[in-house]
């Protein structure tokens, strides 16, 4: 059979119209498959949010809006390291969290301090799979039994002048340069460490946010408030535990962000009280709504099966991600029902 020149142009022309047609319906599919995504799971993580910094007291996104972080902290992490496995950082995504805190203790038998390659090497894994998440990596050197970060100042310079050169243009990282100094450490004592690390820091990550730990295992804002750091996108860390806590929270926190302080709560826990041995959940629902309200970052202590009250996930449990409700602690549940909301 012969086809004619303008036979042929008019079927490739058909054939391509054709293939237009099938290429945008595929297309329009993939962009309503993208919608329904973002309705059920709204982009909360580092792709949306980009460069985080400091306007007054608020934590803002690279356009400038308001944001708060909310998620979990690792416990140790030389001791409970499957616990940052993907799978397990993105099961508490899904629950509502978009930042990871990576707890990595300096001064404890297999601290950083004592065991640096090992810790290390899990360190850069969990870090690697928090990000590979798309959620904020909080990187904390997990200051406890050294009371005083000046303790070890210079390994702590080494570490994150090698951490914040190879995480130099990643807006995802957080670096948290003492967790909680305590005993007869003054905000002085804090703030020398600071300006030691502090420039470390800016000077091979120039916006990334720094969170400077307070006296007295983080709750004595006030003499924080009294001399502030002297540098850009900085906050400063307050802890809670809803037994042992006195309370006062409100009055602390509220004077803070009305004096332009950034406050950031890198960690707080859910225990017993001391006089009846309850867990004291109206406390810590007033306390996470006086949070949210205000706009302040949080995160929970701890994404582990150790068996103390602390933990989310029950002590019998195995699993090491996709948690359900069967699976948490009782106090588990409470807060991967905070995550949501």
């Amino acid at each position: 059979m012969f086809y004619s020149f303008s036979s042929n142009v008019r079927l490739r022309k058909t054939l391509y119209e054709k293939t237009d047609t099938v290429l945008n319906q595929e297309k329009q599919i993939t962009i309503l498959q993208e919608k329904i995504k973002n309705l059920e799971s709204p982009p909360n993580g580092v792709k949306d949010h980009g460069w985080l910094s400091v306007k007054g007291s608020q934590l803002v996104n690279s356009r400038g809006e308001d944001i708060q972080l909310r998620g979990m902290s690792s416990h140790g992490l030389m001791w409970y390291p499957e616990y940052t496995n993907y799978r397990a950082i993105e099961t508490t995504k899904k629950y509502g969290a978009n930042v990871f805190r990576i707890a990595m203790y300096s001064d404890e038998n297999k601290g950083y301090v004592y065991n640096q390659t090992d810790t290390k090497r899990m360190l850069f894994m969990a870090l690697e799979n928090v990000l590979g998440a798309d959620m904020y990596a909080i990187v904390d050197w997990h200051t406890l039994k050294d009371s005083n970060p000046n303790t070890h100042r210079d390994k702590a310079a080494a570490f994150f002048d090698e951490l914040s050169k190879k995480y130099s243009d990643e807006p995802g990282v957080i670096y948290e340069i003492c967790n909680e100094p305590n005993g007869d450490t003054t905000w002085q004592d804090i703030k020398e460490y600071a300006d030691f690390i502090i420039p470390i820091i800016r000077n091979n990550s120039p916006n990334a946010i720094v969170l400077v730990g307070t006296p007295n295992y983080c709750v004595d804002i006030k003499s924080a408030m009294k001399s502030p750091l002297n540098y850009n996108n900085i906050m400063y860390t307050y802890h809670l535990y809803t037994g042992t806590s006195k309370g006062g929270y409100e009055y602390v926190l509220t004077d803070a962000l009305e004096n332009n302080f950034p406050v950031f709560v890198s960690e707080w826990g859910l225990n017993r009280d001391r006089e009846n041995g309850k867990i004291n959940y109206e406390k810590a629902t007033k306390f996470l709504e006086f949070l949210n309200e205000k706009r302040i970052s949080w995160v929970n202590w701890s994404l582990a099966n150790k068996d103390e009250v602390y933990s989310v996930i029950d002590s019998n449990n195995e699993k090491l991600s996709g948690w359900e409700k069967k699976d948490l602690s009782e106090t588990g549940s409470f807060i991967f029902d905070a995550l949501k909301h």
